[in-house]
């Protein structure tokens, strides 16, 4: 019995020791930075739906270190899921290009005029150098019936190699992407 117990309190004085990494959280944010403009009446509403692939959809920041492989940070995470935090900072994009535009991000009481399908097949990103977004795209629009689809990768060079200018990449990716879609709209 003795010698548990000095196992026991030896296991929780290393843990007491152990070194404990604080977490990081970060968020994607929208491009360009600044005020949001006054919005114009009337106004055009469309519902927007973002997918991830399944690799990069989880609460740690996932960083490719090669062709065929990943680094899971551990530390270093997403203050919200990534599918929420893309879908929402792209709405945000969208609708500070086009003022008479209105974005519901995910699923909404409303009844769209355009519904707006982003499918990002791929998350690429090597921190110290660039991070990339391969999308596939749909657009609906039932005033019209207009059905667009169209494809592209973006990318964004990263200022630094630290983890917050993973996620300004990655918000310039965004950024990108929302100017071409108010293009195809």
């Amino acid at each position: 019995m003795r010698v548990s117990r000095t196992a026991g309190s030896l296991l929780l004085l290393l843990a007491a020791c152990a070194p404990s990494r604080p977490d990081h959280f970060y968020i994607l944010s929208v491009q360009p930075p600044g005020a949001d403009e006054t919005r114009a009446t009337p106004v055009t509403e469309a519902a927007l739906r973002v997918t991830l692939p399944a690799v990069v959809d989880r609460a740690e920041m996932v960083l490719n270190t090669s062709t065929d492989g990943v680094v899971v940070s551990e530390h270093e995470r997403w203050a919200a899921p990534l599918p929420d935090l893309a879908t929402q900072t792209l709405a945000r994009d969208m609708e500070r290009r086009r003022s008479d535009l209105v974005v519901a991000a995910g699923n909404s009481s409303i009844a769209p005029v355009i519904k707006i399908s982003i499918d990002v097949v791929q998350v690429a990103v090597r921190k110290g150098g660039q991070a990339s977004l391969e999308v596939h795209w749909r657009i609906l629009d039932s005033r019209s019936g207009k059905d667009t689809v169209g494809g592209e990768v973006f990318s964004a060079p990263m200022g630094d190699d630290g983890y917050a200018a993973v996620a300004q990449a990655l918000s310039v990716c965004l950024g990108s992407l929302a100017d071409r879609l108010i293009a195809q709209l």
